[in-house]
């Protein structure tokens, strides 16, 4: 924390408008008493900041980072605007720090001060002739480094178009070799980002988002039979989102040192941004979620994953993102709902107590959080349970590594926002606490290497399927999954018949699901017939999901059922649905809905009718911090029943059981479902779900339930208010020159009026409402600085996030489009080219486009706040900034 220097009077200290909002008034009152208390002993010592204590946690007045008690948080350095906004970095040999701006001001070395030397005395420079392949996104150019690391006497660079080793061949301390070793695919914040050791020292592993592809060439310890693998037809998400991005995305690759032998050893990964790995050797990563699924069922919070070999975590496009629970997948060590991860490591590097030197500290970047994540072992796995280590606002943390001082060094910044370096030290008292470890298991974790070990290569043959085969029954999902994929890497000629001839039932399942990713399109009644055999009602509930995955791989992955086959599959399944399980009822409802079961509308509508709405399970606590977080706290509050969404997903293609009744219930449940809240593409789900539907309904039905097949209405821009005036034509620089002295004293209606006059209200979400074609605004105050906010608004393209890129399109006969890209297949492309209106697409045959690509112009229009005088700027302003809270200060008079 900042050292308060001798000219503070007691004044500045006692700075109440500072505090972070606690509990109650009383709490508040509570926490001034302490600080006029610490206040007075600053004024009789001279020497400390001010700490607040509040349970475990103590909030620093200064940087107003509230952290665990016992530890240390201060800024070392604010980042100038010349130097960009930093996002990744590394310690070099000599304690140095690398980092990188994001976009184009380059590499830089920061010596850091010595403890007890002034702060002043960090030594920033730029580091010359570090490659540099411009980006053009909107206004900005990117390209900067997104991952660093520094071993075997180089520096490896990660970026979105490339991966570097950087050397000093001469000794002059200056980097003056620069190789390209792999050309990467460009893939905006989704790219490739950090590096780390294995855990052997013997080599690198790269993490890549899942807008990079796998580069040419490079081989997998998963065989190459990825697919969609979605049993029912995907949706595209409506915004537009990850379109085209198929399997293997968000993966993980094994470098040699040299850079020439690269291998996948895990994909199926959203956006993890860095690695980490335990003292067991084990290896993991923190995942993000895409929060336009909020929602709905497939919604995949943000989540620790233990990455083992050839790991597939099952992120797919649209509404094909694999459930958790699948049996080809591997799940995760925690979820921890929304957020944004940036920067993990564990604590062994550090010099803090024990008991956090065994804990895992994750980096979000929405939330401005640093958890720490304390785990059990599971089997040959683990799980774990989250708690916060550190929170402020705006705190934008971009990257985090442990120096070998034992301290915590932290940078917060990206997206041109402004970047800071912070120091976190433990300066409580000697503790004894001791490290935990985490062994008793490992007898399992050396079966599963063991396993493992197969993987990659089919040379093992005979051996191999020998190993394996046993433990395809074992308890452990991690040890089946290991030895699954040890067979799958083998010739299947050497072990097809032993799949047909074997009858435990959980190898009979595990080895069906290899036989249907590897074997003959013609095997399908051969596998049916082993599946049917399997004792349903004997197994556990987790054996009944991989059983009925299973069923879902043969009927995805081999020829067409018979007629008999489907019947005799229906006869059996049906028995057993519903099964009081939400997770079985969801599979169950699929499979049958895919073999288009006669009972199953009758049954999946009586689901519904009875299901219950169940709260989301997000940290209430951490939500509540933030303007964005509270706006998700209101959609938990008027959440859609996302089981029944499933339902009306599985059901909506269905010909067979249908009555009147039934179709009157089902269209007007989904009508009901969109006056609920959720994330950005949830109302676009259900309007797809609804129109897929309804083309597949027959004319009488359609005749039948006409009165609730009506358009669904969007905001009416004619309705919306228009600013008094005079226009004032405004430009970043203009408008920025209302904002040199405190924002205070602004009218909130008139604030809330010009958030509609501008047309926010189309576009975003704000306070629960508005449109969803744009990004969020409820947190915008808590993480952007004003100048930020009238960048975005009077230079909409300086910045575009991936999420929200429109595409120019070009047809052969000269035509040219902007918009958002919705889908895109063999034959039809469709594009958004409202900004206000996502469901209105302008389609196209796929075969007349001559080019497609991102656009540098954002389907934000430009001078939404030109027609507004000065107060209607200012109050605007105000109304963003206070996240639409009337208790803010801006709006306090005098």
């Amino acid at each position: 924390m900042g050292i308060v220097g001798t000219g503070n009077t007691l004044a500045a200290l006692i700075d109440v408008g500072r505090l972070q909002p606690l509990a109650s008034p009383l709490k508040n009152a509570l926490v001034l008493a302490l600080l006029l208390i610490a206040a007075l002993a600053y004024v009789l010592s001279g020497r400390a900041t001010p700490e607040v204590a509040v349970d475990d946690y103590v909030l620093d007045v200064d940087t107003q980072i509230r952290v665990r008690r016992g530890f240390d948080v201060e800024v070392l350095y604010s980042v100038p605007t010349s130097q960009g906004s930093w996002v990744a970095m590394a310690f070099d040999p000599k304690g140095r720090l690398i980092v990188s701006d994001q976009d184009s001001q380059g590499v830089f070395r920061v010596t850091l001060a010595k403890e007890g030397a002034p702060a002043d005395s960090i030594k920033v420079e730029s580091l010359p002739g570090f490659p540099y392949e411009p980006v053009p996104w909107g206004k900005r150019t990117v390209g900067g480094a997104l991952g660093f690391l520094y071993a075997f006497d180089s520096l490896y660079m990660s970026s979105m178009k490339g991966f570097y080793r950087c050397r000093d061949t001469d000794g002059d301390d200056q980097y003056d070799e620069f190789t390209r070793i792999k050309e990467l695919a460009m893939g905006y914040e989704h790219s490739a980002h950090s590096i780390i050791l294995t855990e052997d020292q013997k080599g690198l592993y790269l993490v890549s988002g899942d807008h990079s592809r796998v580069p040419p060439g490079v081989p997998s310890l998963q065989p190459p039979v990825w697919k969609l693998d979605s049993l029912l037809p995907a949706m595209h998400d409506p915004m537009g989102h990850a379109v085209g991005i198929e399997a293997p995305c968000g993966w993980i690759s094994r470098i040699s040192p040299d850079g020439k032998d690269w291998t996948v050893v895990a994909s199926g990964l959203r956006n993890s941004v860095d690695l980490a790995i335990n003292r067991e050797g084990e290896l993991f990563t923190y995942d993000s979620d895409l929060e336009f699924d909020i929602g709905s069922p497939w919604y995949r919070p943000t989540r620790v994953n233990h990455v083992t070999s050839a790991s597939e975590f099952g992120s797919r496009a649209g509404s094909g993102k694999w459930a958790e629970y699948f049996a080809d997948s591997n799940g995760a060590v925690a979820n921890l709902g929304p957020g944004s991860p940036t920067g993990i490591a564990f604590g062994y590097p550090s010099n803090y107590p024990g008991n956090y030197r065994d804990k895992l500290f994750l980096c979000d970047w929405t939330f401005g959080t640093i958890y720490t994540l304390d785990m059990e072992e599971d089997g040959s796995s683990y799980t774990g349970t989250a708690t916060e280590f550190l929170t402020g606002s705006p705190l934008n943390i971009s990257a985090m590594r442990f120096g070998p001082d034992g301290h915590m060094y932290f940078l917060v910044g990206g997206r041109n926002t402004d970047s800071k370096l912070y120091r976190v030290r433990y300066t409580g008292p000697a503790s004894d606490a001791q490290e935990k470890r985490l062994v008793a298991n490992q007898p399992m974790r050396d079966l599963r290497r063991s396993l493992e070990a197969f993987h990659g290569s089919n040379r093992f043959g005979a051996a191999a399927i020998e190993q394996a085969w046993p433990h395809l029954s074992h308890a452990d999902r991690s040890i089946r999954y290991a030895a699954r994929l040890a067979i799958e890497n083998q010739d299947v000629a050497l072990w097809q018949e032993k799949v047909l001839a074997t009858t435990e039932p959980r190898a009979i399942i595990y080895a069906s699901i290899a036989l249907c990713r590897h074997g003959a399109k013609s095997l399908t009644s051969q596998v049916l017939q082993k599946l049917n055999a399997v004792p349903f009602d004997r197994l556990t509930v987790d054996d009944k999901l991989a059983l009925l995955r299973a069923y879902a791989l043969c009927f995805l992955r081999l020829a067409p059922p018979t007629p008999e086959d489907v019947a005799a599959v229906t006869a059996r399944l049906d028995a057993f649905y519903p099964a009081n399980d939400e997770r079985l009822d969801a599979e169950l409802c699929r499979v049958l809905s895919h073999l288009d079961a006669p009972r199953v509308v009758e049954k999946t509508v009586a689901l519904m009718k009875s299901a219950t709405t169940k709260a989301l399970a997000y940290d209430k606590a951490m939500l509540a911090r933030h303007e964005y977080g509270e706006v998700i706290l209101k959609t938990m509050a008027n959440t859609p029943n996302t089981q029944n969404i499933h339902y009306a997903y599985s059901i909506r293609r269905v010909q067979s059981g249908w009555t009147l009744e039934h179709r009157k219930y089902y269209f007007g449940w989904l009508a009901e479902a969109l006056q609920r809240d959720g994330g950005k593409s949830f109302a676009g789900y259900i309007r797809a779900i609804r129109d897929d539907a309804i083309t597949h309904l027959t004319k009488e039905d359609a005749a039948a339930v006409s009165w609730l097949l009506g358009d669904i209405a969007t905001v009416d821009l004619g309705s919306l208010p228009m600013p008094k005036g005079p226009p004032g034509g405004w430009t970043t620089e203009t408008a920025g020159a209302l904002f040199g002295g405190e924002l205070a004293g602004r009218d909130f209606e008139n604030g809330k009026q010009m958030y509609s006059a501008g047309r926010c209200v189309a576009c975003h979400r704000f306070q629960g409402t508005g449109g969803y074609s744009g990004p969020d605004l409820g947190s915008l105050g808590k993480r952007y600085s004003i100048r930020d906010i009238l960048v975005a608004i009077c230079e909409p393209s300086q910045s575009i996030s991936e999420q929200y890129q429109a595409s120019k399109v070009v047809t052969k006969d000269g035509k040219v489009l902007y918009g958002r890209l919705i889908y895109r297949n063999a034959d039809e492309t469709a594009i958004a080219v409202d900004p206000y209106n996502l469901a209105v697409l302008t389609k196209l045959k796929t075969g007349a486009i001559e080019s497609l690509e991102p656009s540098q112009v954002s389907m934000m229009p430009p001078a939404t706040i030109g027609l507004m005088n000065e107060d209607e700027v200012r109050d605007l302003i105000a109304y963003l900034v206070s996240g639409g809270n009337r208790k803010d200060k801006v709006w306090k008079k005098g």
